[in-house]
């Protein structure tokens, strides 16, 4: 489980990675679209407040995470909480393409640069960690179980009432 900020946010830019995947053939055209939007960075820059998600997808493939507890501990916290790394300690945890340096000095100066850098690492280091997996692996609770078990109930009974026969399992 990570922070409730992290948790939004995560779910937000896997979607936007997944969008840019592919095009309407089906082709497989990520690189080609994130390498598009580093030309568009001076515009999507003005989108970290609102969208960062938008802006990270930008330096999707960045990372190299050499410390991924660093970035496990990272994605528990949420800006302003006081336990937010900044950008100057979480790069000690992970090293960043050289392609991407002129990226991250343009956010640095930025309002919220630093803070949207850590935001856009954790998001990246999300990615390939495996919680896409994760967070839609289906539940196998005995609580679900049972949940489902009395909605299969409900729904045939309904059936039965509606004047069709019940199904043997």
């Amino acid at each position: 489980m990570t922070s409730f900020y992290f948790e939004d946010i995560f779910e937000r830019y896997a979607s936007e990675i997944d969008d840019l995947r592919s095009d309407s053939e089906g082709k497989d055209v990520l690189k080609k679209r994130v390498r598009e939007k580093h030309s568009e960075f001076p515009f999507l820059l003005s989108m970290i407040d609102t969208a960062p998600e938008m802006v990270a997808s930008a330096l999707h493939g960045a990372f190299r995470f050499t410390a991924p507890k660093a970035l496990h501990a990272a994605s528990h916290t949420e800006p302003g909480d006081g336990s937010f790394p900044s950008w100057d300690e979480l790069t000690e945890s992970l090293e960043l393409a050289p392609w991407a340096k002129p990226l991250a000095e343009q956010s640095l100066k930025q309002a919220g640069g630093c803070d949207f850098l850590v935001t856009a690492a954790v998001l990246e280091w999300m990615l390939g960690s495996g919680a896409i997996a994760r967070a839609a692996a289906p539940s196998t609770s005995d609580e679900d179980d049972e949940e489902r078990d009395d909605l299969g109930e409900a729904g045939e009974e309904w059936l039965s009432e509606q004047g069709f026969d019940a199904v043997d399992r």
